[in-house]
């Protein structure tokens, strides 16, 4: 979806930095006028994590003891020159160019999974420390970014929470309760106002847009990944029935109103469906190939039995007997009996985020936090045997 307007986008920022030589130096880039801040906070983010590669290499090397006071403060300067001195060839300036462009899409149109998706790449849990030199890359939705490092440094400065680590499942519920609190206290105005940046980026790289609007299903993604679902539907009604392909301001203040009318009156509107002819029916709708990240999958018959088998033989290879006893010690109390019925349950859903959600409640209900590093590793492992 939006491939030619990412194309554009691409060949765009590829042209606006073209140059004949061999490396581009990140504080060329960086003094470039009219680079946009979100493409300057990418490139700056890129060399941080080369940075954080690098540093990674030199202190792993066992016969040199690099957590001397004298180290650090080498390292300090060298970490200063190597910014300083950063440069691009023409291929890892291609590279960073396409996925800044791709990035910055994905979060205009659904942030919340977007740093998901970017922060995690796939994996379960990330050291707190990489989560935040992911979160430098994002510049759109700074109120999100902002919230996750506030939340970030109190959690670290509470001792009785202070793992350097973070689950992939934790930090989703961060998201969603950051992005959820700040909308509360938005207007109608305010509301809109966050799709500034997007109505910015599709007037510059949609050729067939009318004035001062987007695409609908670019504004039917945003509010799906904010859970708004009333209002994504709405919009899904107007799109297929009322051929409302795009959207300005004033027709979303428009569709705001109907459904909140309809919220206080308590009418209530079926999902859309297809119509019956003579007009076609529409395509369900794909899930946006913004990212390799999926949409959540719709519910299905329950998991076939010989599947639950193979999670659970994934789970029970990768935790082995000690992990088993570990967690039914640790957090099961030794009861044999609920251990089983819970990884049962957890394991025959039929997609992990399901399984995640059932596991969260779990964790409520038995009083343990999900940043206890058992319950982090009993999670890892069950998210493990969905792969």
């Amino acid at each position: 979806m939006f491939e030619r307007e990412l194309e554009r986008a691409r060949k765009g920022l590829r042209d606006q930095l073209a140059t004949r030589a061999p490396y581009v130096t990140l504080k060329d880039l960086q003094a470039l006028p009219d680079l946009h801040p979100a493409y300057r906070a990418f490139f700056g983010a890129e060399v941080q994590w080369w940075i954080h590669e690098e540093r990674a290499l030199r202190t792993s090397n066992p016969r040199f003891d690099t957590s001397e006071p004298a180290f650090r403060e080498l390292f300090a300067r060298l970490d200063e020159a190597y910014v300083r001195h950063a440069r691009f060839d023409h291929e890892e300036l291609t590279a960073a160019t396409d996925a800044a462009v791709k990035v910055r899409l994905n979060m205009l149109c659904r942030p919340r999974t977007t740093l998901k998706w970017f922060v995690f790449r796939g994996e379960p849990t990330k050291p707190l420390h990489e989560v935040l030199l992911r979160l430098d890359y994002v510049y759109d939705h700074g109120y999100l970014t902002d919230g996750l490092r506030q939340w970030i440094e109190t959690r670290r400065a509470d001792a009785l929470t202070s793992l350097d680590i973070l689950s992939i499942v934790e930090f989703e519920r961060v998201v969603e309760k950051i992005d959820n609190d700040a909308i509360l206290d938005l207007s109608q105005d305010d509301f809109v106002a966050l799709l500034d940046p997007m109505y910015e980026w599709f007037a510059a790289y949609h050729t067939d847009l009318p004035a001062d609007t987007v695409p609908t299903e670019a504004v039917i993604i945003f509010l799906d990944d904010k859970g708004a679902i009333p209002l994504s539907q709405t919009l899904e009604r107007k799109l297929y029935r009322e051929n409302l392909k795009f959207l300005s301001r004033s027709a979303f203040f428009d569709v705001i109103d109907l459904v909140i009318s309809e919220i206080e009156t308590g009418v209530q509107r079926p999902a859309f469906t297809a119509q019956p002819e003579p007009t076609p029916e529409p395509e369900p709708k794909p899930a946006p190939e913004l990212t390799p990240e999926p949409e959540p999958e719709p519910a299905q018959p329950p998991v076939a039995t010989n599947a639950y088998d193979v999670r659970y033989e994934r789970y029970i290879a990768h935790i082995g007997s000690g992990g088993r006893e570990r967690f039914l010690k640790r957090l099961f109390s030794a009861d044999d009996v609920e251990m089983e019925m819970v990884v049962g349950d957890v394991l025959g859903s039929e997609t992990w985020k399901i399984a995640a959600a059932k596991l969260d409640r779990w964790l409520v209900k038995r009083g343990i936090a999900a940043t206890n590093a058992i319950a982090m590793e009993f999670t890892h492992a069950l998210n493990r045997a969905f792969r």
